[in-house]
């Protein structure tokens, strides 16, 4: 398969192979070798032509297959159903939620955290506390906190739930999910209602198959 041929249509094989070997062997079990060998003759350059690392696939394939416009288009009527709602969709984006977990051991090294960590302050903080504004302004949030309210919900939901999801139990997922819960309506922000704890289990019985 030439470089030249077909660019985007060349790109978009090594994504659709490696997504498949990701989740039936893991990210981390999965090599460049593999990604090769089932492209049926395209060469490691041509893979590096498109991509920098293995990694840089996995984070092509998160961005591609996931809900592009949850900090974008928020949906619904108060601040309140907009943070819902984007917690929904993130709740049932099950294949990119299945990339990811594929590279749980990968994405728990401390590099990543990390990034992740400053990534998601810099960039998301921001969007998510306009939104808690917004449910205060129309009475759907009862907070004087709106930043350190968007900042528990990524440090909760993201780094804390999220990065230990392929080590929990059921019991402790919904232990844990139960504890975000009454923090959050104990603070005056009823973020997780009953249908999100359900989607967050039947989220978590997708990725433990």
């Amino acid at each position: 398969m030439g470089r030249g041929r077909n660019p985007e249509q060349t790109r978009q094989k090594i994504l659709e192979v490696a997504e498949k070997l990701f989740l039936e062997k893991g990210y981390d079990d999965t090599t460049i070798q593999d990604i090769i060998d089932g492209l049926g003759g395209m060469t490691k350059g041509v893979i590096y032509h498109h991509f920098k690392s293995k990694f840089n696939i996995l984070e092509t394939l998160m961005s591609e297959v996931g809900d592009t416009t949850a900090f974008i288009d928020w949906q619904g009527n108060t601040g309140m159903e907009k943070l819902q709602n984007s917690m929904e969709r993130s709740f049932t984006s099950y294949k990119k939620q299945s990339i990811g977990y594929s590279a749980a051991i990968t994405l728990r090294s401390p590099r990543i955290i990390g990034e992740n960590y400053l990534q998601l302050f810099s960039e998301s903080v921001p969007q998510i506390k306009a939104i808690v504004e917004e449910g205060v302004q129309d009475g759907s949030i009862q907070t004087d906190f709106p930043e350190e309210i968007a900042e528990l919900m990524l440090l909760t939901m993201n780094l804390w739930i999220g990065f230990q999801t392929s080590e929990l139990s059921e019991a402790a997922l919904r232990r844990k999910m139960l504890f975000v819960k009454q923090l959050f309506d104990g603070i005056g922000v009823p973020l997780i209602s009953d249908e999100l704890l359900e989607e967050s289990y039947k989220l978590f019985a997708v990725l433990k198959k």
